[in-house]
């Protein structure tokens, strides 16, 4: 099933880093490839493998006879034919699809050492068993891996970087007039902001910034610990903002498959298909709860360290945020999955029914996306 990729298609989807459905390995090569952890913790050890591009990709009905997997999204791998001039294009097969390992090496070449080659399969198959490729995700399963990655394999890519910066300021406000030992700032104060922003800009990028040193002290944390805390700070803010992008979005998909007039059905189709699409809502709000609850945990820890100073109280939540990584993203990804298929299946109709036939073929797909496991492990886990 392997194909060329038109050059506008791959100058489309140039991330400059790890995003939700993309993984820019020819973007993180170009900016750190004179790093050592780039040649030294690579995610692939084949060249041409680690400066391309994944994708988590909603399978189309026409391609799904060619797939060994139900599971409604796959990972497709688009390797350039250049990385010096994308416009030459690519080519691209699915992680899941009939003879993959055959293309994999019609593509890639097959490395003089079959050891380095099997690690980048094993990897491949790792990355399409997660749900997405938010960069905590990656890092949770990545980074104490026995062939552990590099961290700047994991930084969130510039267009996410862009759209976050503002609303994590807006977060960070808080804490920041009160390292500055700011108290009752104006919300129209230009040199409140300023400071936010640019203490919006350190946790994001992990730049380094002497003016909040100042900050590890507070924590009484050591190097390691205070780098940990402000990554997991990061990620929490990160899934902060993409639950509040969601929101809207899960609202509308709710109401719309909730109120979806099925035509066609027989007497048997109806019964099958009001129950699917009772679970599937069910399944949806459930995953909504988990998101909320973990959430809520950290809105109570960081409320206490607002209004009374104590930093014990986010200390306590940014150790442990790591361990919400995986639940966070594995249950994001699910709700993701079915709110943006359901957005692109209803952009290309105007009428609110579905015959039966299209409901038959969509609804079990959203959901096993919902009910999946999705632990890390898990090899056929899917969703985004």
């Amino acid at each position: 099933m392997g194909k060329s990729t038109a050059s506008a298609n791959l100058k489309r989807i140039v991330q400059g880093g790890t995003s939700f459905r993309i993984l820019d390995l020819y973007s993180i090569h170009r900016r750190f490839r004179h790093k050592s952890d780039h040649g030294n913790l690579p995610f692939f050890y084949n060249r041409r493998l680690n400066t391309a591009f994944l994708i988590k990709h909603t399978a189309r009905k026409h391609e799904r006879p060619y797939l060994v997997t139900d599971n409604p999204v796959v990972t497709k791998v688009i390797v350039p034919v250049t990385t010096s001039d994308l416009a030459m294009g690519g080519h691209s097969f699915f992680v899941e699809e009939r003879g993959f390992e055959p293309k994999l090496r019609e593509f890639i070449g097959q490395d003089s050492n079959e050891l380095a080659y099997s690690h980048d399969l094993e990897r491949l198959r790792d990355l399409a068993a997660l749900p997405s490729f938010d960069p905590f995700l990656l890092s949770n399963r990545f980074r104490d891996h026995d062939s552990p990655v590099a961290d700047l394999y994991f930084n969130i890519s510039d267009q996410d970087l862009e759209k976050m910066e503002g609303y994590v300021a807006d977060q960070v406000a808080d804490m920041v007039n009160l390292a500055f030992n700011k108290v009752d700032v104006s919300p129209d104060d230009d040199g409140a902001r300023q400071r936010a922003i640019r203490f919006a800009h350190y946790i994001l990028t992990g730049e380094e910034d002497e003016r909040f040193d100042q900050l590890q002290h507070a924590l009484d944390l050591d190097e390691s610990k205070y780098r940990a805390a402000i990554f997991g700070w990061k990620g929490i803010l990160y899934y902060r903002w993409r639950i509040s992008d969601e929101k809207d979005a899960l609202r509308r998909f709710l109401i719309a498959i909730n109120d979806l007039v099925v035509t066609g059905m027989t007497q048997s189709e109806r019964f099958m298909i009001d129950e699917i699409r009772r679970d599937i809502i069910s399944e949806t709000r459930k995953r909504w709860r988990s998101l909320q609850t973990i959430m809520a945990e950290y809105e109570t820890e960081y409320g206490r360290f607002a209004t009374g100073g104590d930093p014990r109280a986010i200390r306590h939540i940014l150790l442990k945020a790591p361990e919400f990584f995986a639940e966070l993203g594995h249950d994001l990804s699910a709700v993701s999955h079915v709110t943006t298929y359901w957005d692109y299946w209803c952009g290309r109709r105007e009428e609110e029914t579905m015959p039966a036939r299209d409901a038959m073929d969509i609804f079990p797909g959203f959901l096993r996306s919902l009910t999946s496991d999705r632990g890390p492990d898990e090899a056929n886990a899917q969703s985004a």
